[in-house]
């Protein structure tokens, strides 16, 4: 059996890889047509463009591989039932759940490497894709700018204008409010650095609410520690589905020791978590297409019922997503709904074809 799970692994992994390719090659002339209409913006030229989109494909490898995996199976399974190599295999002895589990095994090798990719490499190659393109646009590079931002730590609510490279904060407005909810005092700071785990704040004007007066004070620097570190606002600056699982983790604790809301981050979270359950439902829900009636159709319909049947996930899940939002139900339900779904109705399917 050794020999016949060798060879499906090679099927299934051959084939996945050439759909994960052309996914991202589609996704990449795409994006080159898009970020070509800001080229000759200040610094930004051809090799500044090839740059940013060669540094993001870790992120877009991470994002395509459930449709890559979904297709690769569809087409390499698909192969070998056209041939009649699976139904010779089904003669000698070979289970449908069987020959399932020998593709889930190669799918699910290959998926390690792409988790591992998505965690480690992916989000601070993502990250300084976005920066040097800022930079050689020669946007103000901040994290967020204009309003600027809030940010909570503990009775002290924070405003940041902007943040530039190095984590320079510009332009910060501390309020301290008290349990009555009574602003106690007022802080404003030109500048702030993070400098051996504390903020150091510049040309600070504090002002001290009493009761029938306001004492005001001027300070050339100020030392304070604060929960809102660096990396907490490294964050900030990209989409949640962009984090790593460790990044997730300590900004939904700040969130939540902060009494703020995290369960757009806390849903992400459980996304990254349950992504096994996902590649094990792209290639199991693929397998009754394989052996059922449509066993015998062309290359062409097995991509057309892959891109529907990831089109219907994709969908699912977003909705399930979004409602999860609205209504406040929990996070890991809303993350595993759509793929335990897919993956039930797969063993189904081929339960009733056995």
């Amino acid at each position: 059996m050794k020999v016949l799970d060798r060879y499906i692994f090679r099927t299934v992994a051959s084939n996945t890889l050439i759909a994960l390719l052309v996914l991202l090659l589609l996704e990449f002339c795409l994006s080159l047509l898009v970020e070509l209409e800001d080229v000759g913006r200040a610094n930004y030229n051809f090799g500044a463009v090839l740059r940013y989109l060669l540094l993001i494909q870790p992120q877009r490898l991470y994002e395509m591989f459930p449709m890559a995996l979904l297709l690769g199976c569809l087409l390499g399974m698909g192969n070998l039932a056209s041939s009649g190599e699976l139904t010779v295999m089904r003669t000698a002895g070979l289970s449908l759940m069987r020959l399932t589990g020998s593709a889930s095994q190669a799918g699910m090798l290959i998926s390690l490497a792409v988790l591992l990719i998505g965690e480690f490499v992916a989000p601070p190659l993502d990250q300084l894709a976005r920066e040097q393109r800022s930079t050689a646009k020669s946007e103000d590079p901040t994290i967020h700018s204009g309003l600027g931002f809030w940010a909570r730590d503990g009775d002290y609510f924070i405003h940041i204008r902007s943040v530039l490279p190095g984590f320079h904060l510009v332009d910060i407005h501390t309020f301290k409010v008290n349990s009555e909810a009574k602003l106690e005092s007022v802080t404003t700071a030109q500048n702030a650095y993070f400098r051996e785990g504390h903020w150091v704040l510049e040309e600070i004007k504090r002002s001290i609410l009493n009761s029938d007066s306001v004492q005001t004070e001027y300070l050339d620097d100020l030392s304070v520690a604060s929960v809102i570190s660096p990396r907490i606002l490294k964050v900030l600056a990209v989409s949640p589905s962009d984090l790593a699982i460790r990044d997730l983790w300590i900004y939904i604790d700040y969130l939540e020791r902060n009494g703020l809301d995290a369960h757009a981050y806390l849903l992400v979270l459980w996304r990254k978590i349950s992504a096994s359950l996902v590649y094990l439902a792209m290639l199991v829900v693929a397998m009754p297409f394989v052996f059922g009636p449509q066993r015998a159709v062309g290359t062409g319909q097995r991509l057309l019922i892959g891109l529907l049947i990831g089109l219907v996930f994709f969908l699912l899940n977003y909705i399930l997503g979004n409602l999860e939002l609205l209504y406040g139900l929990t996070p890991p339900l809303g993350a595993v709904l759509t793929p335990l779904f897919f993956l039930l109705f797969g063993l189904f399917a081929l339960y009733r074809l056995r």
